[in-house]
């Protein structure tokens, strides 16, 4: 009779949680007239407690509880959709029968560029794009490299050894498993406008995220992001009812006010804010954006307000680099007042933490 009395208890606590939660849609923003409530993006999985972009860090985001799990995305040699936030390895966290590549990336990436052959070559051989899923998952990515900078920013976070890069469709297998389908993804295509030939071209790109998506019938569950616009532009022509999220940090607007206009459209596929009366939520929205993706410390009361007139739906993430930290607590807890829609956290637990706190709902958890 316990056991059943506490089975009993355990689902309708779980009914009752599950139920507790808006519903929401990707690419759309909240009625700000009815209660606030903000969605919880996972942020390569929960990296201040778990390694990025891997399975192990994915279990971390969904037993804390999560909307969204986070991932950025290259395409291998032989085709298959890789999950990694560079496009060629990075010893911050990639390492090789227990020694990482190099001190850091910007140890690195210095030595490359001072290479004899040159940058181009002396990459080559570290790309994505140029290696197979079995070279590629040959590698370690389950630990951070404590000589790098990076690994200043995440001292919480739990080695797990012997950690491959998964592919795109294992992880869509891994939180569809554990979670009956119930949280959906956020994808970021990686390139670089600056060296185009390290990943496949914008068009190339956006065609096999395309047919993946289709595929796994994904097009209601995903926002697809980039700071490339470009590639945004392209799987847009291919398939417009996939929502698509423009990322912009603080230095893109810097950049994109410009009045070189090759340095302003670098990253935009050549347009220009100026051409867009110079509001960054006007310009999203006219080239078919459904998310404005600002950094959090970039963001204006004005822009957001803007964006939310606009039909956007206004999602922000912190640069752990620029902010100093994975998780600012004042800098949250503006945002949440001023009603954005959606938070993307290293810091999942805190995030939920500080929603309860203020009454407002948390995701469910999925513990497998």
């Amino acid at each position: 009779m316990k056991k059943l009395l506490l089975a009993l208890l355990g689902g309708l606590s779980v009914t009752c949680f599950a139920e507790a939660f808006p519903s929401f849609s990707a690419g759309v923003p909240h009625n700000q007239n009815e209660s606030k409530f903000v969605e919880v993006y996972a942020h390569r999985g929960a990296r201040s407690f778990s390694p990025e972009n891997v399975i192990p860090g994915y279990k971390t985001g969904l037993a804390i509880g999560t909307n969204w799990v986070d991932m950025d995305i290259g395409v291998s040699k032989d085709g298959e959709i890789i999950v990694s936030h560079d496009i060629w390895l990075n010893p911050d966290i990639v390492q090789k029968d227990g020694e990482f590549l190099a001190d850091s990336r910007s140890q690195m990436y210095k030595q490359m560029e001072s290479s004899p052959q040159g940058l181009d070559v002396a990459v080559a051989p570290y790309l994505l794009k140029n290696m197979t899923t079995k070279q590629i998952q040959q590698y370690d990515v389950g630990s951070l490299n404590p000589k790098s900078p990076y690994a200043q920013y995440f001292p919480m976070q739990l080695a797990v050894p012997n950690t491959q890069m998964p592919t795109l469709a294992e992880v869509v297998k891994y939180v569809h498993a554990t979670t009956g389908k119930n949280v959906k993804f956020q994808i970021e295509i990686k390139n670089d406008p600056i060296h185009p030939d390290w990943t496949l071209s914008p068009s190339e790109f956006a065609s096999k995220l395309n047919t993946f998506i289709v595929k796994n019938k994904l097009v209601n569950d995903v926002e697809i992001q980039s700071f490339d616009w470009e590639p945004l532009y392209e799987l847009h022509k291919l398939n417009p009812k996939i929502k698509l999220a423009f990322l912009v940090g603080y230095d893109d607007i810097e950049r994109m006010q410009s009045t070189d206009a090759k340095q302003a459209g670098l990253w935009s596929g050549g347009k220009l804010l100026k051409d867009y009366n110079n509001s960054i939520p006007q310009m999203v929205k006219a080239l078919g954006g459904s998310c404005y993706e600002p950094e959090d410390v970039s963001l204006t009361k004005e822009d957001l307000d803007d964006a939310h007139k606009l039909g956007l739906k206004v999602v922000v993430w912190t640069w752990s680099e620029h902010s100093g930290g994975a998780f600012n607590y004042q800098t949250v807890d503006k945002l949440i007042n001023w009603g954005v829609d959606g938070i993307i956290t290293d810091d999942p637990a805190t995030l939920n933490a500080m929603l309860a706190a203020r009454n407002m709902p948390i995701p469910k958890a999925y513990n497998k």
